[in-house]
């Protein structure tokens, strides 16, 4: 019913209540009276029913109202028969279905969005207003070096990872590379979106250390190769010639001859010296894929330990083995991972000065093996470059050792971490899980 329609019933009803009234006043009519008294309630329930008609459309769009606010975007109204207000009900019916469309995709985009996210090889760590960890994905995890699931909530700079103090000094909109002390190389970006008008941070992190790690391994397995291959046949062909010389003593005369062949001796000498030299870098290139079988970890590292006892004992150095009475058992290739923990262990001897100290922890939960010493620690200005190819702070060093480490490590699929300790000196920690 529309608005004139009640008006004109309204004013109608109010007249006739008049005319009665006045009627009544006048003249003592029992026949009008009782008229009046049958047409007045008839006429009072007519109107309740169209007011009640009248203020049905309210109730229902309040009712709808509050299905907004609690975000029921399921439910329509049911058309009234009164056109206004059906054009107001087709109106909100249209809107809602198209809001519960809008809702189930954006729901669908997030879902995957977060699958993807999820499923990314690139790190990504979401952090709140102030500044703390709201979400991370997996690769993020695994970069940080961290537990799944149980950092959410704090600070960056509180976690026990060398990458996530980095990002801190990573500038808004631009692409920063980060070198850590291991050898693991990033790509960091500090972006951010806008949730309900405020700016939240996030860090996009891109690892580089593989695909840096197999173009240098290429390049430098190239050159390896050219130079065994001349080296070794030019050694060859002169060590054969000089031995042969040296084989015939009597060629010589007396005063010189002793000296001649001392000459010819060392030259040999330094020959081989060098076919040695050139076999190191082979190893590195030749290294064959690990043969992985059940091997346990405390024996490993007590085969090491024993044949470093002289060089210990010579050093004066103490040697603490701190190994779990578990016995962690992993899955790896037994003499190369020793080779690793000797590479380590060497360079904590050569670290160390007299009376120091190493220390080798094992534990089965995680599984993993620490060395820390207490040397003089990582330099800041060489902590990037000493996993790069043959670099090397010693004079005279190759830089064969903690290149080999890398890959062998690498080829098993460990994580590994070098830093310096909070005190003194260095720790190098080998997490002997697949990193996938």
């Amino acid at each position: 019913m529309s608005k004139k329609w009640i008006i004109i019933w309204l004013a109608l009803v109010f007249s006739l209540f008049l005319l009665l009234a006045i009627f009544s006043f006048y003249k003592d009519n029992p026949i009008l009276l009782v008229a009046s008294e049958v047409v007045i309630p008839i006429l009072f329930g007519i109107t309740i029913y169209i007011i009640n008609r009248l203020i049905r459309p309210f109730s229902i769009m309040g009712r709808s109202i509050n299905m907004l606010k609690e975000g029921d975007f399921n439910s329509t109204l049911v058309r009234t028969g009164n056109h206004d207000i059906d054009a107001l009900i087709n109106i909100y019916n249209s809107m809602i279905n198209k809001l519960r469309e809008e809702r189930l995709s954006i729901r669908e985009k997030n879902h995957f969005l977060d699958l993807l996210i999820e499923s990314s090889p690139l790190g990504v760590v979401v952090l709140d207003l102030d500044e703390k960890i709201l979400s991370i994905n997996r690769a993020g995890y695994r970069y940080l070096g961290i537990p799944v699931g149980e950092q959410k909530g704090l600070i960056l700079t509180s976690l026990d990872s060398s990458l996530a103090k980095s990002l801190i000094s990573v500038s808004y909109d631009k692409r920063e590379s980060v070198i850590l002390a291991d050898g693991r190389k990033y790509v960091c970006q500090r972006l951010f979106f806008m949730d309900h008008g405020f700016k939240h941070p996030f860090y996009i992190i891109e690892e580089l250390t593989e695909e840096i790690r197999k173009a240098e391994k290429e390049a430098y397995g190239k050159l390896i190769r050219m130079m065994a291959h001349e080296v070794n046949n030019t050694i060859g062909s002169v060590n054969s010639i000089m031995t042969n010389v040296i084989s015939k003593p009597d060629s010589f005369t007396e005063p010189e001859r002793d000296e001649i062949i001392s000459v010819l001796t060392v030259a040999v000498q330094r020959n081989y010296q060098m076919n040695r030299f050139m076999q190191n870098f082979s190893n590195v290139v030749k290294l064959p894929l690990p043969e992985k079988e059940r091997m346990d970890l405390n024996r490993s590292v007590n085969v090491v330990a024993d044949s470093f006892r002289p060089a210990i004992k010579e050093k004066d150095a103490t040697l603490i083995l701190d190994l779990e009475l578990s016995s962690p058992q992993l899955f790896a290739d037994q003499s190369q991972m020793e080779q690793v923990f000797s590479n380590i262990l060497k360079n904590s001897l050569e670290a160390i000065g007299k009376n120091g100290t190493i220390r080798i922890t094992t534990s089965s939960s995680p599984r993993r093996v620490v060395f820390e010493d207490d040397g003089p620690g990582i330099d800041a200005s060489v902590a990037g470059k000493l996993f790069s190819p043959f670099f090397s702070t010693k004079p005279g060093g190759q830089g064969i050792g903690l290149t080999l480490t890398q890959e062998i490590l690498s080829n098993h699929e460990f994580l590994f971490s070098f830093t310096n300790r909070k005190e003194r000196g260095t720790v190098f920690t080998i997490n002997l899980e697949n990193k996938y």
